[in-house]
């Protein structure tokens, strides 16, 4: 696959809450490829592969604190989804999808495999850790709008 245009210089994304969130640039972050496939509010199925910077080593510069069990992925217009932290790993921020750059509204755009199509969140600007207790309901941690 050809690479595309990647993240702009100086491109961040902030990790844990807004009181002691710390900012990453991901401009010289590793990238990584995952495929999935899932269907859109639209109607529209994605499939391929999407490449990008792997969630796993934005959480490597995390704040310390809670021993996480989700992540808060929040993105454009509000959309937040809460997803397992064991899901989320597996994910990337994606730049790219196999037929080409995502647009610059679109990116970066959590991916991971087995997530569904309303938690794949476009233009991420913070992951969040979070620890829910056992039983907890991460629906509650969310604010999905329509994903297209």
């Amino acid at each position: 696959m050809g690479r595309s245009e990647s993240p702009p210089a100086g491109r961040t994304v902030t990790l844990g809450d807004d009181e002691h969130g710390v900012a990453v640039d991901v401009a010289d972050a590793p990238e990584r490829t995952v495929t999935d496939s899932f269907l859109c509010a639209s109607g529209e199925r994605w499939r391929g592969e999407w490449r990008g910077v792997p969630v796993e080593w934005l959480l490597e510069r995390a704040p310390e604190g809670s021993e996480a069990t989700h992540l808060r992925v929040h993105g454009a217009g509000g959309h937040v989804a809460c997803v397992s932290l064991s899901d989320a790993l597996g994910g990337v921020l994606a730049v790219e999808r196999g037929d080409g750059a995502l647009s610059a509204s679109d990116r970066p755009r959590f991916v991971a495999p087995g997530v569904a199509a309303a938690r794949t969140v476009k233009a991420v600007d913070r992951l969040e850790p979070v620890e829910l207790a056992p039983g907890e309901d991460p629906e509650a941690y969310e604010a999905l709008a329509a994903v297209d």
